[in-house]
């Protein structure tokens, strides 16, 4: 199951549900026509792209992660010092938190020290940009790569300055002082929210969806999220940053026509 939806903070609305339609079948003889490549605009629509592979990589060629899958296809990761896990879990999990989940802990039978989890249409790039830089911190003789992060506000800075040099706008009911700082994406169609005092434990926040981090997007603005990334207080804030980096490219991304979410295919440019 995946992580829910619904980004803290954002108002939505559940979508009517979509009209049943009839597909005619193929007429007998026709050609077959290949899937068509396109480019998708804004980048944080285009879809996951069921690509795992890829968002993968950095860890297991640079950093030497083990990978194994289990009887249900799902696959994981764990670091060779045994502090720090990635799972990619299409299947039945006992912690039902999204797609996708990361975490660290201190030594091989401590607690998590800081989770993320990542839900289905979350695009592989930007996954793989925060596997790539985890896999070029990853030391595996350095006791302080699980340990969480300050939280401080230069942490909180390290990320919110990525959206500012990407033309994102701060919420003006938002920021310093208060308990929820929100920044959106000019089209309004996706957002970052980081809530300031939040001190929970990994299981109170990401399993139970009280995050310190959100960052999701929606195929119009006040919609329901087409997928959102949650971090607890403690993840190391370079790594978000990396995240947001891919979320706030403006290139587009590339895909196959099929693959492009049905909510979004009135609302992205293809070409």
């Amino acid at each position: 199951m995946d992580c829910p939806t619904a980004a803290s903070g954002v108002t939505t609305a559940e979508p009517p549900p979509a009209a049943s339609i009839p597909i005619a079948p193929a007429p007998s003889g026709a050609a077959v026509i290949p899937w068509r490549e396109v480019r998708i605009a804004p980048r944080y629509l285009a879809g996951s792209g069921h690509d795992a592979d890829a968002a993968m990589d950095p860890l297991t060629d640079s950093a030497g992660w083990h990978a194994w899958s289990d009887e249900l296809a799902n696959r994981h990761l764990t670091s060779p010092c045994g502090r720090a896990y990635l799972g990619f879990l299409p299947e039945h999990h006992p912690e039902e938190v999204g797609r996708w989940k990361a975490w660290a802990r201190p030594h091989h039978h401590g607690a998590r020290t800081w989770m993320a989890a990542f839900s289905d249409e979350v695009p592989y790039e930007f996954i793989a940009a925060f596997t790539a830089d985890w896999a070029h911190g990853y030391r595996p003789d350095d006791p302080p790569f699980a340990q969480p992060d300050d939280g401080h506000r230069d942490g909180i800075e390290k990320v919110l300055t990525v959206l500012q040099l990407a033309d994102w706008g701060r919420d003006p009911n938002t920021g310093r002082g208060q308990s929820l700082e929100r920044w959106t994406a000019p089209d309004g169609r996706a957002g970052v929210e980081v809530r300031i005092n939040a001190r929970g434990s990994v299981e109170t926040e990401i399993l139970h969806g009280e995050p310190r981090w959100t960052i999701w997007a929606a195929p119009a603005p006040y919609r329901r999220p087409l997928w959102d990334a949650v971090f607890s207080t403690g993840t190391p804030t370079g790594l978000i940053a990396a995240f947001c980096r891919a979320l706030t490219d403006p290139a587009p991304l590339v895909r196959e026509d099929h693959q492009v979410p049905w909510a979004c295919r009135d609302t992205v440019t293809r070409t």
